[in-house]
């Protein structure tokens, strides 16, 4: 399943490079399910990677993010958001043990192809994919409100944690 998304944009007409951001589970389901490999304990004796330090990301292709997302998932890699996270990044936000800044800035949009609007089923499809990746409060906002706006809709980090999006306590 770690080419899911991958095989879903091939055997769609568009290659899909969202610039989008947000939605609600991906038929019900979180990519870190437990008994999804993601959610699977390491091994004794693992040693937990250091945490990405992820600062400016403006985003990208949500089918390549949430792929690494899981990939991601599945070593124990974690995140710490210390910067802007904008679009696709702000999928990073679901990632198990991962924590942002709070005074990092995350903005939200709709799902696009290159910022063209997408027909009604992909942008349903694509919104639930990115909304997929955020804890329930912020995956709720998004569903109601986020994934309609054209234009950025910023969030402050400070905003996210009253939200119940888990804190840095790192410089």
């Amino acid at each position: 399943m770690t080419d899911f998304f991958a095989r879903l944009r091939a055997g769609r007409s568009l290659a899909l490079v969202l610039v989008a951001v947000v939605g609600a589970g991906l038929t019900g389901l979180s990519p870190f399910a437990p008994g999804s490999a993601a959610a699977q304990s390491l091994p004794a004796g693992y040693s937990q990677p250091a945490p990405v330090i992820v600062r400016n990301d403006l985003g990208g292709d949500v089918g390549a993010f949430a792929n690494r997302i899981r990939a991601m998932a599945a070593a124990g890699q974690t995140v710490e958001i210390r910067g802007a996270c904008y679009s696709a990044c702000t999928m990073y936000l679901g990632l198990p043990g991962s924590c942002i800044n709070r005074k990092s800035q995350f903005g939200f949009h709709r799902p696009s192809f290159y910022g063209v609007a997408l027909a009604p089923e992909e942008f349903d499809f694509w919104s639930r994919v990115i909304a997929a990746h955020y804890p329930p409060a912020l995956r709720d906002w998004y569903l109601r409100e986020g994934r309609y706006s054209a234009g950025l809709r910023t969030i402050s980090g400070a905003q996210l944690i009253d939200l119940g999006v888990a804190e840095c306590h790192r410089a």
